[in-house]
Parts: C-alpha cells; structure tokens; sequence
C-alpha cells in the first residue's frame, strides 16, 4: 500500500509539473508574439500606393453589368463566337502588356553578337 501511495504521489508531481511547464511555454509564447506582430511593419521599404477614392455610383453605372452578362451569355451560345472573343482579349493584352518573348530576346542576341543589326 505504502508503494501504491508513493507512485500515485510521484505520478501526481510528474503530471503537475509537466503542466507548470507547457504553461509556461505558453505564457512565453503569448508574451513574444505580440511583439513581433507590433514591429512588423516598422521596417517595410515599400511605400503603400495611395488609394484613388472614386464615387460608387459613377463607376457602377458605368460597368453596365446587365449588359456584360448579355454579351457573355450570346459568346457562350456559339463556340466560333468564343474563339474570336478570346483572340480579340489576347491581342488586346499583348498590346497592354508588350514583353517580348524568349524566342525574339534570343534572336536578337544573336543579331547582336553577329553583327547584323
């Protein structure tokens, strides 16, 4: 009996101490993240871009929803008509955002160091 007491005793220290520790732990992590989160954004190199405060009711009158879906529903009926409007968005695309493409920056290099500029 006095073996059975003393187990109990030294298991219910074991246990009491484990859960002392993982508070702890605990109590050092909620102190360290706060602090982290707070200096965060002292050191950012990039400016924010100052954001352009429009009138809702302008720019939503001026997306026209209702005609945008009618247009999306008739291209979605006729898979030719699909196709076009596709190309049509691509080139419309390259033209907004022109880079040049591996192939024609490595002929151009080669023209380059050959010489036939």
């Amino acid at each position: 009996m006095k073996r059975v007491l003393k187990a109990l005793g030294q298991t219910l220290s074991q246990s009491i101490l484990l859960v002392c520790t993982l508070a702890l732990l605990v109590l050092a992590g909620l102190a360290v993240v706060p602090s982290q989160a707070a200096s965060a954004g002292q050191y950012s190199s990039q400016a924010q871009p100052e954001a352009k405060i429009t009138d809702p009711a302008e720019s939503f009158e001026d997306l026209n929803p209702q005609a945008a879906y009618k247009d999306i529903v008739n291209t979605a009926q006729n898979p030719a008509k699909v196709e076009k409007v596709y190309d049509e968005s691509l080139k419309e695309y390259k033209q907004e955002h022109p880079q040049e493409n591996i192939v024609q920056k490595a002929e151009d290099l080669i023209e380059k160091v050959t010489g036939k500029e």
